[in-house]
């Protein structure tokens, strides 16, 4: 073994009983591509987990070079060279390509320099052949798009290592030449290639070596020129096997499923098919130019006009409970957003679409349910201990046997597969052609949707190509070839008489029918805010005739500073998807604490009462901190705990309102620039650098992209507990200045001067726009929502409406502002 290999020694790993790896050794020689085999579940994606500092060990090191190293991290991995591209895609939905690609080392200082940012981010798509926008969210994209950006995202980092799990199952042939020429232009280079692949051709075109895992123990290494598919699959299965497609039907029934110029805008156009029982029809071309599209239309998760008969009947399936009900059912490409239920176990994924057949008197049977989730389990081979484990602890190959297993339970009429053998092995693979080709002998119509053409080819009876849109050529499954479907979608994609390249095809057909506008879209909502806030001002000065007068106004900016203040900081834990309950007894706290140590004569000075409110705020967010991130308790719980202790810690100081601040504190936190409070300017100054923070600074990138998707944050070397801890921090800091101005409001110690600050902060983030499931949020919005909330009390003060009611109606425009951002969401592309 030379110095500069890469050797990973008797690697150990178990999962709760079960033992993933069985001291594994695996070795990589500087400048070649090695590919690792093996069936699902054998371990492989494991080990590349622990290369990428993903997972530790449990016994066993690592050597680069000749020296050990510990990868301690996803970062630490990637500051020794090494980068993985995840066969299910870590990326942040509510980020944007450009922001994904660069994520955790973006260009620029504190400050990203956007404009940096795009050049090298196109400049990487531009090498893949890949046409997308940079300013698409990644939530809009396909999933072969999807893959292209996490394949950019790992080469931004120039790795000297680089790890690629199942990186073409969601890629077009055009697709998959031009990363296989980028791969070898990095071999080239003198980079190490760990290529994780279940497609034996694109193995023997790409691999210089191959190792072979079973069971979680290396079964050995061969050379590609000296080794052939037979072997392979014997070394992977450990029998005999022959790789062949069940054969064909040799008859038809009677059409089951008929379709009449089925269109949908901007994603197909006049489609018209039948489908026969008994038979598999396959929907070819270059992926995004409508094929998926359809059959997600007929499954009633798009729009769709024309008309659809099912054995002759007229009917109209408008959501997938009326197509299932009919008999339809859809099995999704994408496991992970479509197919599974992650947090639950291999029991209730399999059994949840079939809970009405397994209720007994109103009760779900137990024996029923484990009966249907041993059959599943035992049909499609599924690697588990027991039925109970949870779906999100298998391998990606045996997640897809369990949403195979869920759908071909029941006895549907219509079947619609989307790359269902998607990151599964040799062995499973053909399993899965045969239970797919015995769905169609027992009677119902298959479509099959495949990005993979040679399993469309030797899976399907009959093939209709699809391009841009329209079914453009029909071809019997026993005449296609690759070139006739590829020839067939390219030659009907021209534009403006320009043929379309395969890879710009994929782009535009996805992305042509929505123009970015990330501004717009970001400040959409905060425009529409300042016109309600606008459109109440006016309405309250028509009500009342205090509203416009000087000391209203005043005493307006008053009462939203505090509230402006809390709202930023609960705006940046509720970007992390969190939320802060202890804000109000905080500022309870905060005022008992200025009541005792800022008083006349012999109390502290202004500066050390302001330091001491301070860091009692920041020791709360600490605590608060230290309950999420080291004793895992979930964020409402944990703070609901420190609501209660800091609440009574505020009754204990000042049971009752009482005390009487220095007139020194006062002048200070009640100073004024003319007519203007001088700390409602510096909470604007705040707003203002938050959001330009948020927008282009890498603070911004580091909430949004951990709030989105926390995995791919920390998977992208993002110190997630750190940004976690600086979030709550602040919250509780913002939380105590505000218990500073309440204090020097009310001119003494209140234990209930802040409760109301709970629910109104709250309630200002969400009116101003951010999902409270983290990832989305403007300091923008949050300030005008906190103008709106005070606004609103001011009015109904002015009207003298009770505090009671005020309560409702803090309520009801939370409830309204949730729903009317819910409305608004565009369904995520598929």
């Amino acid at each position: 073994m030379s110095a500069d290999e890469l050797a990973l020694h008797k690697i150990e790993k178990s999962f709760g009983g079960v033992k993933a790896l069985k001291g594994v050794s695996f070795f990589c020689r500087k400048g070649e591509v090695h590919c690792l085999l093996g069936e699902n579940g054998a371990g492989k994606s494991t080990l590349m987990r622990i290369l990428a500092g993903v997972m530790r060990p449990d016994a066993g090191r690592i050597t680069i070079g000749g020296r050990e190293v510990e990868l301690t991290s996803p970062r630490a991995a990637q500051d020794l060279g090494i980068a993985m591209v995840y066969q299910d895609t870590r990326l942040v939905p509510d980020l944007d390509v450009a922001q994904n690609v660069w994520l955790g080392h973006e260009p620029g200082g504190v400050l990203v320099d956007r404009n940096q940012m795009e050049r090298a981010t196109q400049e990487i798509l531009t090498r893949l052949d890949a046409v997308i926008p940079l300013a698409r969210k990644v939530s809009d994209l396909s999933v072969a798009e999807r893959q292209i950006v996490e394949i950019a995202r790992a080469l931004t980092r120039d790795p000297s290592i680089l790890i690629l799990d199942e990186p073409t199952s969601a890629l077009d042939m055009a697709e998959i030449d031009r990363l296989f020429a980028i791969v070898r232009g990095l071999k080239d280079q003198g980079k190490t290639i760990i290529f994780i692949s279940h497609r034996l051709p694109e193995i023997f075109a790409i691999a210089d070596r191959i190792t072979v895992l079973k069971d979680g123990e290396a079964v050995g290494t061969v050379e590609r020129s000296q080794t052939d598919a037979a072997q392979l699959v014997r070394m992977m299965v450990g029998r005999e096997m022959t790789v062949a497609y069940p054969p064909r039907a040799a008859k038809t029934g009677p059409v089951r499923l008929e379709a009449r110029q089925l269109t949908s805008p901007g994603r197909f156009h006049e489609a018209s098919f039948t489908l026969s029982a008994g038979e598999i029809v396959g929907f070819g071309g270059i992926q995004g130019n409508g094929q998926a599209d359809i059959v997600r239309a007929i499954f009633g998760l798009s729009p769709l006009s024309g008309e659809l008969r099912l054995d002759g009947e007229k009917v109209e399936l408008t959501s997938p409970r009326e197509a299932i009900a009919k008999g339809v059912v859809y099995i999704p490409g994408d496991r992970h957003r479509e197919g599974l239920f992650m947090p639950h176990s291999i029991r209730e994924n399999l059994s949840l679409p079939h809970l009405k057949s397994l209720v007994t008197a109103g009760f779900i049977s137990a024996s029923k349910e484990n009966r249907l989730a041993r059959d599943a389990i035992a049909r499609y081979a599924v690697k588990t201990p027991s039925a109970e484990a949870g779906v999100a602890t298998l391998s990606g190959g045996n997640q897809q046997k369990v949403v195979l297993g869920r759908w071909t339970a029941g006895t549907p009429r219509v079947y619609i597969f989307e790359d269902p053998t998607r990151g599964v092995d040799v062995a499973t693979k053909l399993d899965i052609y045969r239970q797919i080709r015995g769905l169609a002998e027992e009677g119902a119509a298959v479509i099959l949707v495949a990005s993979d053409l040679m399993e469309l080819i030797g899976l399907s009876d009959r093939i209709l190509i699809f391009s841009q849109g329209r079914i453009v050529d029909e071809v019997a499954g026993a005449e296609a070839t690759e070139e006739r479907i590829v020839g067939s979608a390219t030659g009907a994609a021209h534009v403006g008489g320009v043929l379309t390249s395969h890879g710009a095809g994929v782009a535009r057909a996805s992305t042509a029918s929505r123009p970015e506008r990330p501004l717009f879209d970001r400040y959409a909502s905060s425009f529409a805010l300042a016109l309600l806030t606008v459109l109440l001002a006016v309405v309250t000065a028509f009500v009342s005739p205090y509203f416009l007068t000087s000391a209203n106004a005043v005493n307006l900016a008053n009462q939203i500073t505090p509230l402006a203040l809390v709202a930023l900081g609960q705006l940046a834990v509720i970007l992390l998807g969190g939320i802060d309950l202890s804000v109000g007894p905080l500022i309870s706290l905060i005022t008992a604490v200025v009541s005792f140590v800022a008083i006349q004569d012999s109390g502290l000075a202004v500066a050390e009462a302001i330091a001491l409110s301070l860091m009692a705020g920041l020791a709360v967010g600490l605590f608060n901190a230290i309950l999420i991130l080291w004793l895992r308790i979930p964020d409402l719980i944990a703070t609901l705990a420190s609501y209660s202790i800091v609440f009574g810690l505020a009754l204990t100081l000042r049971p009752s309102p009482g005390g009487m601040v220095s007139d020194s504190y006062l002048d200070f936190f009640e100073a004024h620039l003319g007519p203007v409070p001088v700390a409602a300017l510096l909470v604007l100054v705040l707003a203002i650098i938050f959001e330009i923070l948020l927008l282009r600074g890498r603070l911004g990138q580091r909430l949004y992209g951990t709030g989105s998707s926390p995995e791919a944050a920390r998977v992208a070397g993002l110190a997630t507990g750190l940004i976690r801890l600086g979030a709550y921090s602040f919250c509780a800091v913002m939380s105590a200045l505000a218990g500073l101005l309440i204090a020097a409001r009310i001119g003494s110690g209140d234990p209930q001067a802040g409760m109301a600050f709970t629910l109104t902060s709250i309630t200002a983030v969400v009116v101003g726009g951010a999902s409270v499931f983290g990832g989305r949020g403007t300091a923008v919005g949050t300030l005008l929502g906190a103008i709106v909330v005070g606004l609103m009390q001011n009015a109904l003060n002015l009207m003298q409406v009770t505090a009671y009611y005020q309560y409702i109606w803090a309520g009801a425009l939370t409830l309204i502002a949730v729903a009317s951002h819910a409305l608004q969401r565009s369904p995520h592309k598929k």
